[in-house]
């Protein structure tokens, strides 16, 4: 009898947790622009929660050590800003310039690739190929629009990113006061198993979020220089944007190696094969050198899951899908194994 109630309750939370997925896939843009500078500031207290710590330890007050972190990434800010974010901000204009120029050297390219080496070849295929070729240019084209709106979608969202410090600030601040608080509202029976899933899923988004950053940094900076050697345009754009989709597992080197492979076909076949092993040598260290160093665990999912989990996403929330797919499985296991122990 105790072992159906157990069922029963195991049922009961997952029939919650799909309504609640429901709930939030049905409000989905509304609930984006609430929970982006949210999601910003849990992101940052993770990063930032370690440092604070350390200096809490020192003797030093944890406002203090907040406060002093906080300067500390100000004069970082300032840096980039002074530094990086006008390269940064001189590409993408001059990237969206050039764009219909690129189009249009694309169609040359491929006119001539048709016209030289094509001709041979029986009728069908010209036919295939250009089928192809049109194709590949409307996609082109939408992939244009579609960043175009991604970039005004993204400037829309900067007034919300500003609330992001403030709410970091009292995250790290009221750690222990919100943790208390959220435990009141928990059932004396329940809160061992609450207070345990949450450092469970502390645990596992800690170790996700701060590794994805590192190894990113390091992938933007490693395939940038790469670039910058053999003298690709919008070197450091490209590397940083391999960078942010280097967070999505096995799909996510593949589509930031697209702009590179693509800019430097623009100039010649043989750049556009060295960009493509430039590629290819980063996630090579990255898999077998920094990844291994930088993470001490993983987040235990089969690669079956994490595949099934990324397609998922995107198809119901485009790339931001794929971004979060990984952790929000994650934390949704460590949920459902520490319930279903419990009963």
């Amino acid at each position: 009898m105790r072992i159906c109630k157990g069922y029963i309750k195991y049922i009961i939370w997952i029939i919650i947790a799909f309504i609640v997925l429901y709930f939030f896939y049905r409000n989905a843009n509304k609930i984006k622009e609430i929970l982006l500078p949210l999601l910003v500031s849990v992101i940052l207290a993770y990063l930032i929660n370690p440092i604070v710590t350390y200096l809490e330890r020192k003797g030093i007050k944890r406002v203090q050590s907040i406060i002093i972190v906080y300067f500390l990434l100000m004069i970082v800010l300032s840096l980039f800003a002074i530094f990086i974010f006008p390269v940064i901000v001189n590409e993408i204009s001059n990237l969206f310039k050039m764009i219909p120029d690129y189009i249009s050297l694309l169609n040359d390219k491929v006119n001539n690739i048709k016209n030289d080496y094509l001709s041979y070849l029986p009728k069908e295929f010209n036919k295939i190929f250009i089928k192809r070729a049109n194709m590949f240019d409307k996609q082109m084209e939408l992939i244009v629009d579609r960043a175009m709106q991604g970039i005004i979608s993204m400037t829309s969202h900067l007034v919300n990113l500003i609330l992001s410090p403030i709410i970091t600030f009292y995250l790290l601040k009221d750690k222990e006061v919100l943790k208390n608080g959220i435990n009141e509202f928990i059932p004396q029976k329940m809160r061992g198993t609450f207070l345990k899933i949450l450092k469970d899923i502390d645990y596992v988004l800690s170790n996700y979020i701060r590794s994805q950053i590192y190894i990113s940094l390091i992938v933007t900076v490693l395939t940038s220089i790469g670039l910058m050697t053999l003298r690709v345009k919008y070197s450091l754009l490209i590397g940083i944007l391999a960078g942010i989709l280097n967070v999505i597992p096995y799909f996510g080197p593949i589509l930031g190696s697209i702009p590179a492979v693509v800019m430097g076909l623009m100039d010649s076949f043989y750049k556009g094969v060295w960009s493509f092993v430039v590629f290819f040598l980063v996630q090579q260290i990255e898999s077998a050198i920094i990844a291994p160093k930088i993470m001490s665990d993983n987040v235990d999912l089969h690669p079956i899951t994490v595949i099934i989990a990324l397609l998922v996403g995107e198809q119901f929330f485009g790339i931001l899908g794929m971004l979060l797919s990984v952790p929000v499985v994650a934390v949704a296991k460590v949920i459902f194994k520490d319930i279903f122990m419990e009963l």
